[in-house]
């Protein structure tokens, strides 16, 4: 029998199929057909590799050395044939023993540049190095796998993270679990991006382990990864390149073709990878606090320790503070848990509730005598690859008081241009020091932030002050400038400091965009106030007093109790104007929240403050204020001594804005004496006046209290045009407590009419806004809804006041769109429905 034929039978007996042989030996399909074929001959080293891999104990290798024919194919032509063995003559009666046969000699075989005998006969490779088991990334696994299995040929998967993110863990993990799909062998190179190491280097790493000997492997950087590419065409292997610098230094290493895996682990996003080269990217963001949780359960549950099986609430509510000051960053959770194994309770309440100074929390997560996986080591390795220009922002970016960072107030904070600030941003994101959670909007993580600080305290004492006057400056003038879009650029404004150099607050066009920008940095403002407040900036109290119209009129009304209360202890011994702001702020979030009697308090102190410091104006506001709550509380009689005290002191300031908003006060107060005909004038020259001055919102109140005194005189047509203009305004603002307002004032107008349908459609969707808003007025729309006639008897809907049952949108036009969900949303298609059409 040939050794060709041998060699398929025993492949045959072990139910192997060529495919599967080829994987074992590391042989192409096509040149183990040719030898079991009798096309090639079988070379000595292709036996033994063949006797060691179907254990047939040097069979096929004796079968060579007999020197048996072995074919007779084309391609064996070209071969020269065995050499025949010599004729011993023989001499009669001769002792000599038999001359013994000359063995033929075995020719060398024509070399592939891929399969020669120079690959010798290795195990399959198994390197991958002895890490943990991963936990807490079950669907970030689930998801690579599944994409894995859809690539049709070769797959790149480039995992990118910060420091202690488990980059490393991840890919491994996943290795392990692929590896019954890649029967060639598990791969490991580590590319050191401490110290990066060259492609070139790397390449040759891996046709070693491959089997190439080290003549076969060239000296060029680009014959190599040729080479390379080749071997693993041929083969099914995963390899895993840790710590990747960049793409440049990755790109090659990977293979053009075949069926092999490459994992890819950075801290830079390697963005090239997956524009270059079709991978996918995997971002490993800090972990959910649930997986956190039970990361820590799990770390514990391998000490053995007790706790990890307490399902108590007191232990559960310990484990998830340990695992918010550790900022659910795997690296610090396994940290925490060992020390928690060693001291017990005793590092728990350390880290919970003793934090210490800058710095300490840094020192709790770290291992004595374990410095390389301290997350401070962890975190040092990134920055120190950090260009002179990008260390300095990433010190410097720890000094914002907030939690996520627009592009202008960093700007602001580095002294730099928006286009600067804008390309440090995406360099700091890209070598995952910070998360983009929007577009321009990044967050910084918390230990990151801490670490951060520490450099900046160290290497920039000179320069904090600077920065954080900057970025204060920057809230506070871009505030100004909303406020302006809100309320008017003639409104109150107590004197600011001047802008720094460097800082470039933006300006808006429109309400709708000032209100966005609010809203978006509605935290960050609070935030920079606090910081304000512990730098012993004016900020602190100057801030809260330009975003009190902002806060109450969107219903923030808790937020606003905070800014006041940080303004207030701000002003304190800062004199009375600072005071009569802080006590402004405070009276107006308790009259938003319908404390009346504490918001009264606030009010008078205001008062007396304002008057101090000979503020006519402000004065003039407060007095309103008050006159509002004193309307709400039944001292009309009150409230209107309040509105003709601040008119005179509008009138001797020379203020027309501050007249205009006394004159729809006054109409108020008018129309709370049940004297709407009074009401009209001084609300007529209030909409003028707020016209000229740009209060959009202002405008609209105005309209909407002229409806209501043409409603109360009978003129129901023109009070529905005025609750319509007040309605399109308002759209235009986005003020959905305006809006709420107005519809529910129209309502009462159709309702009087006999308009049922329409007035029930209009009054559910005053519902729906001020039940999403949590405003109390909504309790006086139910009512109303009550004492309509039923559109339809057993299927009337009502209102159920739940709070999440609706949630509603803005928009403008004769009646503002309002998207109401759950409960909400049915009782407002129901009455679509049921009603007819609107007004």
């Amino acid at each position: 029998m040939l050794a060709g034929e041998r060699i398929r039978a025993l492949r045959l007996e072990r139910g192997w199929s060529l495919t599967r042989f080829a994987e074992l030996v590391h042989y192409s399909k096509s040149y183990l057909s040719r030898i079991e074929n009798g096309s090639r001959a079988v070379s000595p080293e292709f036996a033994q590799l063949c006797d060691q891999v179907m254990g047939t104990d040097g069979e096929l290798a004796r079968l060579v050395a007999a020197g048996l024919p072995q074919r007779t194919g084309p391609e064996a032509q070209t071969r020269p044939a065995p050499l025949a063995l010599p004729q011993v003559p023989q001499v009669p009666e001769s002792p000599v023993q038999p001359v013994q046969p000359v063995q033929p000699v075995q020719p060398e075989l024509p070399e592939s540049p891929v399969r020669s005998a120079a690959f010798r006969i290795r195990p399959v490779p198994a390197q991958l190095p002895a890490i943990g088991e991963m936990w807490g990334r079950d669907q970030e696994l689930a998801r690579v796998e599944a994409l894995v299995a859809r690539q049709p040929g070769p797959a790149v998967v480039a995992v990118d993270g910060m420091g202690g993110a488990g980059k490393t863990t991840f890919a491994v993990s996943l290795a392990r679990r692929l590896s019954p799909s890649y029967p060639g062998g598990l791969l490991f190179a580590d590319l050191g991006t401490h110290s990066p190491v060259v492609p070139g280097d790397v390449a040759a790493g891996l046709l070693r382990t491959l089997g190439a000997a080290p003549e076969d492997i060239s000296a060029e950087p680009a014959e190599r990864a040729a080479l390379l590419r080749s071997v693993l065409a041929d083969r099914q292997v995963v390899v895993v390149l840790d710590d990747a610098d960049s793409a440049a230094q990755v790109a090659p290493l990977l293979p053009g073709t075949g069926r092999s895996l490459v994992l890819v682990t950075s801290r830079r996003r390697l963005t090239g990878l997956s524009l270059r080269h079709g991978a996918l990217r995997v971002t490993l963001e800090p972990l959910s606090a649930d997986a956190a949780v039970l990361v820590l359960r799990q770390a514990l549950d391998r000490r053995a320790q007790p706790v990890a099986q307490s399902e108590s609430d007191e232990v559960d509510a310990v484990l998830a503070e340990v695992a918010r000051r550790c900022a659910y960053l795997p690296l610090a959770l396994r940290i925490a848990a060992e020390r928690m194994a060693e001291q017990g309770p005793a590092f728990a309440a350390s880290l919970i509730h003793e934090p210490g100074p800058a710095g300490s929390r840094l020192d709790a997560l770290a291992m004595p005598g374990e410095a390389e996986t301290a997350v401070r080591a962890v975190f040092a390795w990134s920055y120190r690859a950090l260009s002179a220009e990008l260390a300095r922002a990433f010190r410097l970016l720890a000094l914002h008081p907030g939690t996520v960072a627009g592009i202008g107030a960093v700007a602001a904070l580095w002294g730099e241009p928006p286009a600067v600030a804008s390309r440090l941003l995406g360099e700091l994101h890209a070598a995952s020091l910070v998360a983009e959670v929007a577009p321009g909007r990044y967050r910084m993580h918390d230990l990151l932030r801490e670490y951060a600080g520490e450099h900046a305290q160290a290497e920039d004492p000179a320069t904090l002050a600077g920065c954080a006057e900057r970025v204060f400056a920057w809230y506070l003038h871009t505030a100004e400038a909303a406020a302006d879009q809100l309320l008017g650029p003639e409104r109150h404004r107590p004197p600011v400091g001047p802008l720094p150099d460097g800082c470039r607050p933006p300006h808006f066009g429109s309400t709708a965009s000032a209100l966005e920008w609010c809203e978006s940095e509605r935290a960050n403002l609070l935030a920079c106030a606090r910081a304000a407040r512990v730098a012993g900036s004016p900020v602190a109290w100057q801030l809260p007093h330009t975003l009190w119209g902002f806060l109450f009129l969107r219903h923030h009304h808790h937020d606003q109790l905070e800014a006041g209360h940080v303004a207030g202890e701000a002003a304190d011994g800062n004199g009375p104007l600072a005071e009569a702001c802080a006590e402004l702020v405070l009276a107006s979030a308790q009259a938003g929240l319908r404390r009346h009697a504490v918001a009264d308090r606030h009010y008078q102190r205001a008062i007396d403050r304002f008057g101090a410091c000979g503020d006519g104006v402000g004065e003039g506001g407060v007095r309103l204020g008050y006159a509002v709550s004193c309307m709400r509380q039944g001292r009309v009689a009150e409230a209107a001594q309040q509105v003709d005290r601040a008119v005179a002191l509008y009138a001797a300031a020379g203020s027309t804005w501050g007249t205009a908003v006394a004159l729809s006060t006054l109409g108020e107060a008018q129309l709370a004496r049940g004297r709407p005909d009074e009401a009209l004038g001084p609300l007529t020259r209030a909409r003028e006046l707020h016209r000229v001055g740009g209060s959009l919102w202002l405008e609209a109140a105005a309209w909407t209290l002229s409806g209501t005194a043409h409603r109360e005189l009978g003129e129901h047509t023109r009070a529905e045009e005025c609750y319509r203009q007040a309605l399109e305004l308002h759209g235009r603002t986005g003020m959905r407590a305006g809006v709420a307002h107005a519809l529910h004032q129209l309502g009462l107008c159709l309702s009087v009419q006999g308009a049922a349908r329409q007035a029930r459609r209009v009054w559910l969707r005053a519902w729906a806004l001020y039940d999403a808003l949590g405003d109390p007025r909504a309790a006086d729309v139910r009512t109303c809804l009550a004492g309509l006639a039923p559109c339809r008897n057993a299927d009337d809907p009502q209102p159920t006041g739940s709070a999440d049952s609706a949630r509603a949108g803005r928009g403008s036009g004769e009646l503002v769109a309002v998207g109401a969900a759950g409960a909400a949303g049915r009782l407002w298609e129901r009455a679509e429905r049921d009603c007819g059409a609107p007004p």
